[in-house]
């Protein structure tokens, strides 16, 4: 099984790489980061603030384009081969943490490079960690919002789009949870805990999302 699922990893990892799908989500990325922190001489992880939002936004871009990078005919022999739907799922998910993985660096990279910040080791932990819980949540939405569930490009788009402007709600969501830490100017070790507890529930929220769509879209296919 484990040989299978890094043959279906390589497989859909060479896919997305020839559909080039995945340059524009993070090309906004890259942008958004190098204007929005440029000359910004506040406090580190203020600037990460930023990133967090950003990548939320970017990562759910991510996932919808490369969930939705196999046809209707490519997605039942991936299915048939695999035998599991949630297997297929899973290693895609695999493929957009990847893609994500360069976005984070460039995140916690950018502003030291942009801005004059004094930087330590623990506010660069603490960023890269709510910048992985974000993305988390970016892709339980983008996940919502594939193919998989929604099939009409116009309500994905809207429902992606309403899911966000949720996500920046304080009272009910981690996302802007995450950005209210970084942004209370405490030290890496006062955020390091509250950090780690939002990233935790992020995850618990890209499992719950993952294990749905599996359910309905079996259903519906």
């Amino acid at each position: 099984m484990t040989a299978q699922m890094a043959a279906l990893y390589r497989y859909l990892m060479h896919n997305v790489l020839l559909s080039q799908r995945y340059l524009p989500p993070m090309l906004i990325f890259f942008g958004a980061l190098a204007v929005g922190t440029a000359s910004d001489n506040g406090p580190l992880q203020s600037s990460y603030a930023f990133g967090v939002l950003v990548m939320l936004v970017c990562s759910t871009w991510l996932t919808v384009a490369i969930v939705n990078h196999e046809d209707a005919t490519q997605r039942q022999i991936t299915l048939v081969t695999v035998g599991s739907s949630l297997r297929v799922l899973a290693v895609t998910i695999a493929v957009v943490v990847t893609w994500c993985v360069p976005l984070v660096l460039f995140g916690l990279i950018c502003p030291l490079v942009t801005g004059d910040h004094h930087a330590t080791a623990g506010d660069v932990l603490v960023g890269a960690l709510a910048m992985l819980a974000s993305a988390m949540i970016g892709i339980a939405i983008g996940v919502v919002c594939s193919r998989l569930l929604i099939r009409r490009i116009g309500i994905a788009m809207l429902t992606a789009a309403t899911l966000i402007l949720l996500m920046t709600v304080r009272r009910i969501s981690p996302v802007s949870a995450l950005m209210k830490v970084l942004s209370d100017d405490r030290s890496a070790t006062a955020n390091a805990v509250p950090t780690t507890l939002l990233a935790a529930l992020c995850l618990a929220v890209l499992v719950a999302a993952v294990l749905v769509v599996r359910t309905v879209s079996d259903r519906k296919e």
